[in-house]
This record gives C-alpha cells, structure tokens and sequence, in this order.
C-alpha cells in the first residue's frame, strides 16, 4: 500500500456499513488504528479527535500532532465548558449566566406581583407564597498589572485593588514608568507576604491605593499633606515585616521624589 493510499475498512469492523458484530477487542497497538471511515474525518484531517458517533469504530485515540484546545463558539477564546452544542470561555459563560438569571428574575418579580394580586382581591394577606427574587451574579475580577490569588481575594478591599490597578495602567500611559513600577511592585509584595495579617494588609493597600490615586491625578489636584501622612503611615506599618522593609525602602525614594514631598 502506497504511502498516500487510503486504507479501506475491515469487514465487520465497527462503523462499516453494516451493523457492528460487537465491541472490539483491546489492541496493544494503538498508533495503527484507523479513523472511523464512515462517521469521522479524524484519521484523514490529523486531527486528535475521538469518535463520538457511539459506534464501535477504530478512532478512540488518534496522532498528537494536531492537539489543540476547544474555542469558545462566541469569541474564539479558549473554551471551559460547553452548553449545548456550543463551547464557551470563561467570559461569554458569565455573560449567559448572567442573562439567564436576569430572566429569572423577571419570572420571579412577575409572578410576586400576580400573588400580591391574588391577595389583595381575596382579602387574605400575605396568602400566597412568594418567589425568591435571585441576585446577579458578582462580576469578574480582573486586573491588568497585579495578580490576586483566590485565597486572597476575601481578605482584602477589591476595590482598592482595581484603584491601584488602574492608577498603575494611567501612569504608564503618561510615561511614569518608575513610579507605576513602584506601585505595581509594593502592592504585589503586600498582596504575597504570608507574615502580615489581614487587617494590617487591608489598611496598607488603602494607604497605596490613595498615594496611587495621587501619583495619576494632575499635579494642581494633589494634597501634599495626605501624602506626607500616607508616606508616614507607610514607613511606620513597614517595620513591622522585613518583607515589607524592604519593599517599601524601595519604593519610598521614587514616590517621595516624584510628590516631592
């Protein structure tokens, strides 16, 4: 058989064009099976696919070299699960999570008011059961310059995290490298030490998040005797952890330079 000669089906096998005999039986040889010739176009396309058609055909396992990951149907990111016969990221799931509780929602608010109705017309109040009204699902998380683990994220204020985040992006966008970096760089140490407790942590990040917000607002509308506060505040909280030490004498310098302060 030629080397671009196509192999032709066994008689009997699974997925001919016959009923199948029965389950094959194991073969030690793996990398010869073929495609199913009938229900796939795995063999042929070098694709890493299995045969789904619930047949007992020979394409369970095929070559590695095409192996990629399943796209999400909407965006074309990677995809996490699937929803019918559609793939979805990350992303486009929360976007119908979201529209499905919404309709539940509106089913729930809709039928509340109907037994309110009900009520009000037969004269027994508060008769009718009522439907629990679900709440939206909270919105991602996300950050362009910080990483927060998971374990990390129920211990501290997000919102002064997205305020660093986004002071962080503002500065590079205006060209202050330096200090977005140190910005970026303390808040990151703060978020990682494992030797500062969490109430501590959460008024330090409220420290970086104002000093932040100072940095990427115009220089008229910056109060100096804040930041001189925050800054003290700061190097006193720092002497606490020698992780926190070191980060913020590193820091310090390039903030208290550029507030001048």
């Amino acid at each position: 058989m030629g080397p671009h000669q196509r192999p032709q089906p066994r008689q009997g096998a699974g997925c001919s064009y016959g009923p199948s005999p029965g389950p094959h039986p194991p073969s030690t040889e793996r990398s010869s099976r073929r495609p199913c010739e009938r229900h796939c176009d795995a063999g042929r396309l070098g694709a890493p696919v299995q045969c789904f058609t619930k047949h007992d055909c020979e394409a369970d396992i095929m070559t590695e070299d095409a192996r990629s990951p399943m796209s999400c149907g909407q965006c074309g990111k990677p995809a996490v699960g699937q929803v019918g016969s559609v793939f979805l990221c990350v992303d486009c799931y929360y976007r119908l999570t979201v529209a499905q509780t919404l309709q539940l929602r509106n089913a729930a608010i809709g039928a509340n008011a109907a037994a309110q109705d009900m009520d009000f017309v037969s004269g027994l109040r508060n008769f009718t059961p009522r439907m629990q009204v679900p709440d939206l699902p909270p919105a991602p998380f996300t950050l362009n310059n910080i990483r927060v683990d998971g374990s990390t994220v129920g211990a501290i204020n997000t919102g002064e995290i997205s305020t660093i985040d986004v002071s962080i992006t503002v500065l590079q966008q205006a060209g202050n490298k330096d200090v977005s970096e140190a910005l970026k760089n303390l808040t990151q140490v703060i978020l990682d030490a494992a030797d500062i407790p969490s109430a501590t942590k959460s008024q330090t990040l409220d420290q970086v998040a104002y000093l932040s917000e100072q940095a990427a607002a115009a220089a008229k509308d910056r109060k100096p005797g804040m930041i001189k506060a925050a800054c003290a505040a700061l190097t006193q909280v720092a002497t606490t952890t020698t992780t926190l030490t070191t980060a913020w004498n590193a820091a310090a310098p390039i903030l208290r330079g550029f507030f001048g302060v």
